[in-house]
């Protein structure tokens, strides 16, 4: 029996590749037996098990998993840790002052996830901080990465897609001149760059008037 992995089968039914799943996540249990991966198992689907296509809203372009078990479990920017990561603590600034009477209180953004928000890294698993077995993660993930990205453009339907950065730019260019979907870009939420650009960008406010009566409640 296929291992769907707790997937959606509106997923599948999109045109979701669970076959190049199946095969990737069977490389990365073995290399569990002998190096640290992050996210656990479980965790590493997390960014498309808690949205299905159906109601996927947003998008949210990610590059890796937090470097430690702290933090990480499957969704980008996304922390179990009760200590807010540098750009989440600049995502939470910028959600203040778009919605001054949110409640930003916890640093796991699952509540997102499962409103269709998808909090999406390109390498959906990460093993050391060296650079090499970052581009090689990074590298086995993206045929998965492309599928999706094909997938939510293929389905036709009104999606916001956030581009935080040089990166996501680049590897979510394909979302340019797509029907029903809407890039907004600016600068990472990093400290290195929030203020050339994020810190205004309003990005929370702008998609919550694209979705209209779908917005988002970005609590947490």
């Amino acid at each position: 029996m296929q291992d769907n992995y707790g997937i959606d089968k509106s997923w599948i039914e999109g045109g979701l590749n669970i076959d190049k799943i199946q095969e990737i996540m069977e490389i990365i249990s073995e290399k569990r037996k002998n190096v640290e991966i992050l996210p656990a198992q479980n965790d590493v689907l997390n960014a498309i098990k808690l949205t299905s296509l159906d109601n996927a809203k947003v998008l949210i372009i990610g590059q890796d998993p937090y470097p430690s078990s702290e933090h990480a479990h499957g969704l980008a920017f996304s922390s179990l840790s009760d200590k807010t990561p540098a750009s989440l603590k600049n995502i939470f600034k910028k959600l203040k002052e778009d919605f001054p009477d949110g409640k930003y209180e916890s640093n796991t953004l699952t509540q997102w996830g499962k409103q269709g928000v998808i909090l999406l890294n390109t390498a959906l698993t990460f093993e050391g901080k060296d650079t090499k077995l970052l581009k090689e993660h990074t590298k086995l993930w993206e045929p998965v990465i492309k599928n999706i990205f094909e997938v939510l453009i293929k389905r036709n339907k009104p999606l916001v897609v956030m581009r935080w950065g040089n990166y996501a730019q680049k590897v979510g260019e394909c979302f340019d001149n797509c029907a029903n979907i809407y890039p907004l870009d600016t600068t990472h939420p990093s400290p290195f760059s929030a203020r050339n650009g994020f810190l205004t960008c309003n990005h929370f406010k702008k998609c919550n008037e694209i979705l209209g009566n779908s917005a988002i409640c970005w609590n947490t």
